[in-house]
């Protein structure tokens, strides 16, 4: 008896040799694809060896996990057993964010404002990220003292290597947060770029907001000096100089000046009026009507120039130490054997005036403690030389430090 194709099929749905079914059916018509679909869905739903499988995966990763923290552990013994991740999960990551403790009111008080230990990774030890912050986690709980807050440097150099640093701190620290706009530059390696953040207990860093010097900063900072100048001329001569490569009329001007904070007249504004009559002053000719004016700005530029490359830092000392960058002077030019000269000087005092050293040292710790600008082309201000709210008045002292909080503010420098 011949049997139909369709009565075939569902004898042999119901068979138990149903492996034979592709040998008997290989000069029919296909098998319809409901039913290899099911006979396929049977074969891979096996139950119990999904759970053998990720079983066997977890504990893998699980092994994995427990051995690199056990040699993360023998890298760094000093921090002793690494904290859990539910530890780690307390801190709260603030991006694009620094800390900084250092200038005026730590030296008045004596110490780097109550911050802890540093971490350091280095970058041949091939710590990732997560890792960092677990090491981190573990000392800020561990090994610092009343720790809440580390602030991470996560740096990168032209290699494409990658290096961390953790510092600490707690809710007593003398320290201000402030914005940065990731990547920054770094100022010693050319090619190194960081990246910084903020690690913080709860849900809000408790750390005050950095309260710099309100004034323009490096670039930025040209146009406002010139037409302050500019304006000083206009004030004594009552005329407007013409200045080569300088576009900007007196309304221009105007409106520059007229656009900046109090700050800027008030630290800023005397360094220059000083500087340019200064060098006006000894070139005044009687044969030579007017010189004394391009001289006043040619030497306003030398010494402004010089001091931006000198740079300095939050230690009060780069500006009012015997060594300050705005006194000192260069050494003898020593030359190579190419003729040239070898030295490059780090120091203004032949290029700056002496007589207007108090104008100088304001504007420049001005500038150290300026509303930070740190981004992948500058690292500018947020030196602690002004109050922050929240802070105690550390200059109470007047014998030794001036009663006011802000360094630049009249004698920029200490007392005695």
């Amino acid at each position: 008896m011949k049997v139909s194709r369709s009565a075939f099929i569902a004898l042999l749905a119901g068979s138990t040799n149903a492996h034979q079914a592709p040998r008997v059916l290989s000069d029919e018509a296909p098998i319809p694809a409901e039913f290899s679909f099911s006979i396929q869905r049977i074969e891979s739903n096996d139950p119990l060896a999904k759970a053998k499988s990720s079983k066997s995966s977890k504990s893998s990763k699980t092994s994995k996990a427990e051995n690199r923290v056990k040699e993360l552990e023998e890298m760094f013994p000093c921090l002793g057993p690494l904290v859990n991740q539910t530890v780690v999960d307390n801190y709260a990551e603030k991006d694009s964010t620094s800390i900084q403790n250092q200038g005026l009111i730590s030296e008045v008080i004596g110490k780097e404002a109550g911050a802890g230990t540093t971490l350091r990774v280095k970058y041949e030890q091939g710590i990732t990220k997560s890792e960092m912050i677990k090491l981190c986690v573990t000392k800020c709980e561990e090994v610092e003292e009343d720790c809440t807050t580390f602030l991470m440097r996560e740096g990168t150099n032209s290699q494409g290597e990658t290096d961390f640093r953790c510092k600490f701190y707690n809710d007593n620290s003398t320290a201000a947060q402030y914005d940065v706009k990731n990547p920054v530059i770094s100022l010693s390696e050319r090619g190194e770029f960081f990246n910084y953040s903020v690690f913080h207990k709860g849900d809000e860093l408790l750390l005050p907001a950095h309260k710099g010097c309100d004034v323009p900063v490096g670039k930025a900072l040209k146009i406002p000096i010139t037409c302050r100048a500019l304006q000083y001329v206009k004030d004594a001569a009552d005329f407007w100089p013409p200045i080569p490569g300088f576009p900007l009329s007196e309304n221009n001007c105007s409106q520059v000046l007229e656009s900046l904070a109090s700050d800027f007249e008030d630290y800023i504004a005397p360094s220059v009026n000083c500087t340019y009559s200064e060098f006006a002053a000894a070139a005044i000719d009687p044969s030579k009507p007017g010189v004394e004016i391009g001289a006043g700005f040619a030497g306003l530029d030398a010494c402004l120039t010089c001091l931006e490359k000198a740079g300095g830092n939050c230690a009060t000392d780069s500006f009012c130490g015997e060594d300050n960058v705005i006194t000192k002077t260069c050494p003898a030019a020593t030359c190579t054997l190419d003729g040239q000269n070898g030295q490059e000087c780090g120091t203004c005092g032949d290029k700056c005036p002496s007589q207007c050293l108090a104008e100088i040292q304001t504007a420049m710790l001005c500038q150290a403690g300026a509303k930070a600008v740190w981004n992948e082309e500058e690292q500018l201000g947020s030196c602690l030389h002004a109050d922050v709210d929240g802070f105690a008045n550390y200059l109470a002292d007047g014998e030794r430090f001036l009663e006011s909080v802000y360094m630049w503010m009249k004698r920029p420098c200490p007392i005695g």
